[in-house]
């Protein structure tokens, strides 16, 4: 009886992996669909869309969690902010400004494909991490005003 019941689970698990190697696309997406469903009622925030709470240069940014990470990380942290400075690479949908890593909002991208180091941009986002070792921020939900 148990080696039928072992057989079973054995058979459901390999039909499901084999349906989802061939399915990955549908299957991620029913998966980010569940997500979604499971964390509906949470209010989602759209950071770019907010008034900034702080609008300055990039340098000026990253120098202040260099010269002191955890007021930085007090102040800035979950926070909308306006920067400004010069394209230092652009991989994907991340642009960098000199150590700051801008992970783009899906609604921007044509305006990422057209950005090449060196370009002078405004990007509004929100502060979601610091890196102290790599000495690199984190803003996600970001848009090239």
């Amino acid at each position: 009886m148990k080696k039928k019941i072992l057989i079973g689970i054995v058979a459901v698990v390999v039909i499901a992996g084999i349906w989802f190697a061939f399915n990955q696309e549908k299957a991620t997406q029913m998966i980010v669909d569940f997500g979604m469903a499971m964390t509906s009622s949470v209010k989602h925030r759209d950071a770019a869309s907010e008034k900034a709470k702080f609008e300055m240069s990039a340098d000026d940014f990253s120098k202040a969690f260099k010269d002191n990470a955890a007021t930085a990380n007090t102040t800035y942290i979950n926070q909308a902010v306006l920067l400004e400075g010069s394209v230092s690479s652009v991989s994907g949908v991340t642009v960098t400004l000199n150590n700051i890593a801008c992970n783009i909002d899906s609604s921007d991208l044509e305006k990422v494909k057209v950005l090449k180091q060196g370009d002078k941009v405004k990007i509004q986002g929100l502060v979601v991490g610091y890196n102290d070792l790599m000495e690199e921020i984190a803003l996600a939900q970001c848009k090239i005003k």
